[in-house]
């Protein structure tokens, strides 16, 4: 492959590499976001001590 191929391959590697961490991060902030809602949720209404 000359120089041109491999060089839309790196970039191509490493736009694909972005998008995943990013779909990465935004799925561990929701899931971060769902598990601070509940634990709030079940604080509110665990007070029967």
């Amino acid at each position: 492959m000359n120089g041109l191929a491999w060089t839309m391959l790196v970039l191509a590697a490493m736009v694909g590499a972005f998008l995943f961490a990013t779909l990465g991060a935004i799925l561990v902030a929701l899931l971060l976001a769902s598990v601070s809602e509940r634990l709030t949720r079940n604080d509110e209404h665990d007070h029967d001590y």
